[in-house]
């Protein structure tokens, strides 16, 4: 004996009119509206197995499956068009950097934006150039500059005891000179 599972008008109504309202979001049109539909009917059509009536009515469970399905194609869709024309290509693969020197391209990623980092004579210049607003400042805050290069102000608040709005001023002092200098950038 087969089991069927069928959607009623109010089910199917509501898979239409959320098929239609992806039409002209993350680049599907009007001719797009049928193909979603269907995407969506069978997606709830293979999930509806797992209602258990105990938890919510069957409508309620109906419409998070839509919802979510809607939102996993919408997700999908985009996920194409941001890799649109774009080739995978091995970080290990050697090429040459900024200064003619033949290395894998991972070594020429910055870790924290994964963008192509400063050549080494730039990380030397700009690391000069803290030393010396480092170096200009008064003593008591050139202690804190290696308390925040070490930790941050949460964790420096927590191991020394001292509330973190106050570290924040200190930081905030900091920071106009590096402003100064033109280094606003080097401060986390």
């Amino acid at each position: 004996m087969s089991h069927q599972v069928r959607l009623d008008r109010l089910e199917e109504w509501f898979i239409a009119r959320t098929a239609r309202q992806l039409a002209g979001k993350a680049g599907f049109t009007p001719s797009d509206v049928e193909d979603i539909e269907q995407d969506i009917r069978l997606d709830v059509l293979q999930r509806l197995p797992r209602f258990d009536p105990a938890q919510s009515s069957r409508h309620t469970f109906i419409v998070m499956l839509v919802r979510r399905c809607a939102a996993s194609i919408l997700e999908r869709r985009r996920a194409e068009k941001r890799n649109r024309g774009r080739r995978s290509e091995s970080l290990n693969v050697n090429i040459r950097d900024a200064e003619g020197r033949e290395v894998e391209r991972h070594q020429t990623i910055d870790s924290d934006t994964g963008r192509p980092g400063p050549s080494d004579e730039q990380r030397r210049d700009l690391m000069a150039d803290v030393r010396a607003v480092v170096a200009s400042l008064p003593e008591h805050l050139r202690f804190w500059c290696v308390v925040f290069d070490q930790r941050g102000i949460r964790e420096a608040s927590r191991e020394l005891g001292i509330p973190r709005c106050r570290l924040q001023r200190i930081k905030a002092e900091i920071r106009v000179a590096f402003e100064a200098a033109g280094l606003s950038d080097c401060l986390r």
